[in-house]
């Protein structure tokens, strides 16, 4: 018999999920700006992931494009 349950996916800032190899998974929480929205949509990748010393957060590739497109656009205004 086939099990019905799905993963879980953890909510960023309130889970602290770690897997056995130590390390924090983009891909086992939701995306934290569709979350704001109540979208329960399955994250891909932390953002910013430029330096250690800025906070990244987990996003799913539409909210990380759209993140980068007005970080783009914000630089070309100030040229």
């Amino acid at each position: 018999m086939k099990s019905k349950l799905t993963k879980k996916l953890g909510i960023w800032g309130k889970d602290n999920i770690v897997r056995d190899d130590g390390k924090c998974y983009a891909e086992d929480y939701y995306c934290v700006r569709c979350y704001k929205n109540k979208i329960e949509i399955k994250a891909k990748s932390f953002w910013p992931a430029i330096d250690p010393d800025i906070p990244s957060y987990p996003y799913c590739n539409d909210c990380k494009v759209e993140l980068n497109l007005y970080i783009w656009e914000e630089m070309e205004k100030k040229k």
